[in-house]
């Protein structure tokens, strides 16, 4: 690498922060804000709509700003991205999408015992099982929207990104892509959808009503039935959402980048996700969120950053800094940072940077990292120093020969309405954490595989596990009950041509929620 890069990194490895756009937009103002940052050595920004704009979102002025800001970027090679939402979640369009009715909302799906069976206009259906009557219904929160299902979804498309790209125009080339931050499928429990039915009969032959019960109580064979919904629920959320939005983005030169919601954890995760790992491969760009004075999540960081190595993402980026308090230093901003950098971050986005600080706007998760900061004219110090350690990480070769199966799928089949907080999910992803810090401690690099990236990108050569452009040759599986079917067939066949294979502490018994000999049979 010349020496030159390292003195003076491009402004593509440098940091692009959350600009919080939180007040009535001044195209003049605008300008001499993006002039401000690269002063400092920023190499970007993510335009954030924010609580406190006084400026219709979407509206003529507010393009008016947008236009102005990635023509001036543009002059000083920065990078311009925009931000796809008005708030957060992403998804509902600045509540355009919400807005058209029942099937674009999002719904969860709810049940109560009855002495007969019910119904109500959110009926779905009723079961009557081992002496009971299940009521099935679904409740709705008009406030976000159906992340299931891709009709929905290309209409968040239509009014946020193709209205970028219409009322941009010939500017359009000079955004360099969209952040979407936190989609979700659920943050209160069993997400439902008017597709559900539909897409399980498509995936799996056999009607869902019936087997409704076996979600929330321990009937029939309820581990297949779990297996069953939540892989499907993961699958309709990565296509439904980031998918499609990652295709658009390709078909009309532009890129993705932004995060996940509850990236630890398993029981929150998988009412939010399904599993955030899949969504990672439809980022140009992918990332992760910190908030606080603390250090990220080893879950949260592994995740993401094996997800990159494995599809040969250069730049993985972390919104951080939020809640870090007034009074943060720099030397407190490098320690959380540098400890995201030892496990492959390597993009920054500093949360935030607010247009204004009048009135509230200066409680918005500060500190705001901006011009109002008396330290403002040292920033670039900084900013040099993680540059230049980003670049070297983007553009170094990952070369780490030991896979951690994730263990989430077998969360799945404990995830039920008594047990939200079950102690052996907990425990679980606790199993699977004390397998990852063994081998920190050990300061031996792995990465972590997840099933569907597996499925897609996986294979088995001369003895090695090939996933993506990762080669492994040593596999751990850490303490679970449950693994899926097409990871046996990776593992069976590693294991026939010579790869270390390592289960930690207990051997998965199922296959797809289904008991299986074939494990045993692996083990022996």
């Amino acid at each position: 690498m010349d020496n030159k890069l390292l003195k003076n990194p491009p402004k593509k490895y440098r940091p692009s922060p959350f600009w919080s756009w939180n007040e009535k937009l001044d195209t003049e103002e605008t300008v001499s804000q993006v002039k401000e940052m690269e002063s400092v050595g920023l190499g970007g920004y993510c335009i954030n709509a924010r609580g406190g704009l006084q400026t219709e979102y979407l509206s003529d002025e507010w393009f008016d700003n947008v236009d102005a800001t990635v023509n001036a970027g543009e002059e000083l090679g920065m990078r311009s991205w925009g931000y796809d939402e008005n708030g957060w979640p992403s998804g509902f369009g600045g509540g355009f999408v919400n807005g058209m009715g029942v099937k674009y909302q999002q719904k969860y799906l709810r049940m109560e015992y009855t002495d007969a069976p019910k119904q109500t206009e959110t009926t779905i259906t009723n079961v009557s099982c081992d002496g009971k009557n299940y009521h099935f219904f679904y409740e709705i929160n008009p406030f976000y929207v159906d992340t299931l299902d891709s009709e929905v979804i290309d209409e968040f498309i239509r009014v946020t990104h193709s209205e970028y790209k219409k009322r941009l125009g010939k500017d359009f080339s000079k955004l360099e892509g969209f952040f979407t931050d936190e989609p979700q499928v659920s943050r209160n429990g069993f997400p439902w959808s008017f597709i559900m039915e539909r897409e399980y009969k498509k995936a799996y032959g056999e009607e869902l009503a019936p087997l409704l019960p076996c979600l929330f109580d321990r009937v029939g064979d309820y581990t297949r039935v779990r297996y069953n919904f939540w892989r499907l629920v993961r699958d309709l959320f990565t296509d439904a959402y980031m998918k499609r939005i990652h295709d658009w983005c390709i078909e009309n030169g532009s890129k993705v980048t932004g995060h996940m919601v509850i990236e630890e954890g398993f029981v929150n995760h998988i009412y939010a996700n399904g599993c955030c790992m899949p969504s990672y491969e439809y980022f140009d760009i992918p990332g992760m969120d910190h908030l606080g004075r603390s250090l990220a999540n080893l879950q949260t960081k592994m995740q993401l950053t094996s997800v990159a190595n494995q599809l040969g993402k250069k730049q993985i980026l972390s919104e951080t800094f939020a809640l870090s308090g007034w009074n943060v230093s720099f030397e407190d901003l490098r320690w959380i940072y540098e400890d995201q950098m030892v496990h492959g971050v390597n993009y920054l986005c500093q949360h935030l940077e607010g247009y204004s600080l009048r009135g509230i706007r200066k409680r918005d998760y500060p500190a705001s990292l901006f011009k109002h900061q008396p330290w403002w004219k040292d920033y670039k110090l900084f900013n040099d120093y993680v540059s230049r350690i980003g670049m070297l990480v983007a553009e170094g070769k990952i070369d780490y020969n030991i896979l951690v199966i994730h263990t989430i799928e077998s969360a799945w089949l404990d995830l039920e309405l008594t047990l939200q907080k079950s102690e052996k999910n907990i425990r679980l992803c606790n199993e699977m954490l004390e397998t990852m810090n063994s081998l920190e401690r050990e300061q031996l690099q792995y990465h972590l595989g997840d099933a569907r990236i597996m499925e897609r990108h996986g294979k088995v050569q001369n003895g090695v596990l090939t996933v993506g452009t990762q080669n492994y040759s040593v596999v751990v599986v850490p303490p679970c009950t449950c693994i899926a079917e097409n990871t046996l067939k990776l593992l069976k066949q590693f294991k026939a041509e010579g790869g270390l294979l390592i289960f930690s502490e207990k051997v998965p018994t199922m296959v797809n929620g289904i008991e299986s000999a074939e494990l045993a049979e692996l083990v022996e």
